[in-house]
């Protein structure tokens, strides 16, 4: 009789062949992909892209200014690179309120961070100093608003004459469910989707899996991997997940060596 392997074994073998990288290297098997980085911060989400696949045409939605430096001496070493320094989302708007945080521009987004948060390390430590002092400049340094501009992805689709989109990733700290509703019909014409799904209470919003997925499942793309827990070391939950969907249509994919 046929030896099953234990789930330990399974994740071990599983470990031997797969990382992010090579997940969706065997989902994209296209060498010149047609990639859409929402949320492209500083460039370093370029920087691997270009890496894995030299010849695709990478199109960048950055709306923070103190980004803009980085994110453009990175495009300048690749050819097929295309930056937008705008947010995407489902209303487009020449001034949509954004919050950034001086903790830095990787929490930034169009949600509040939550000082009633109970997953929130900064404020527990805040807290449990037992000075209003902390708390206050914990506080103070949070929820900056300014405006952005804002664009539906699938008028840039149609403004760029962009067929296919190979891989659309997405890193918006809880705005996701906008970016996927700004696809329109056009997110049938996505391969892959690599995106954010943040669960804690860090910001005023929350999602769960049917906060994207009620977008995602009738354009025919379905969870394939979650490739990334990150776990709360104060209370034990986990805060968010990198998830990767695929469109049906890709049908059966090749075995890596």
């Amino acid at each position: 009789m046929h030896k099953y392997p234990t789930n330990q074994e399974r994740t071990a073998e599983y470990l031997k062949k797969f990382d992010r990288q090579r997940t969706l290297m065997l989902l994209i098997d296209n060498p010149a992909p047609v990639i859409y980085d929402i949320g492209a911060n500083s460039g370093s989400s370029l920087d691997e892209f270009m890496s894995w696949w030299p010849r695709a045409d990478v199109h960048c939605f950055e709306p923070q200014a103190e980004c803009w430096g980085e994110l453009e001496a990175r495009a300048g070493r690749h050819d097929r690179v295309f930056l937008n320094r705008c947010a995407a989302g489902a209303e487009p708007s020449g001034a949509a309120t954004f919050y950034t945080h001086d903790i830095g521009t990787g929490q930034a987004g169009f949600h509040r961070v939550n000082f009633a948060s109970r997953d929130s390390i900064a404020l527990r430590q805040a807290l449990d100093s037992g000075r209003t002092k902390n708390v206050d400049e914990y506080k103070s340094s949070m929820n900056h608003e300014r405006q952005v501009a804002v664009v539906r992805l699938d008028d840039y689709m149609a403004r760029h004459r962009t067929g296919r989109v190979n891989l659309l990733k997405i890193d918006t700290q809880g705005f996701e469910p906008e970016v996927l509703e700004g696809c329109g019909s056009r997110l049938s014409d996505v391969d892959v989707v690599l995106t954010e799904l943040m669960f804690y209470d860090y910001y005023e919003r929350r999602l769960s899996f049917s906060d994207i997925e009620r977008f995602l499942h009738p354009a025919g793309l379905h969870l394939y991997d979650i490739s990334h827990i990150s776990k709360n070391p104060m209370n034990g939950r986990t805060d968010w997940v990198d998830v990767i969907y695929v469109n049906d249509r890709k049908g059966e994919r090749k075995t890596p060596c």
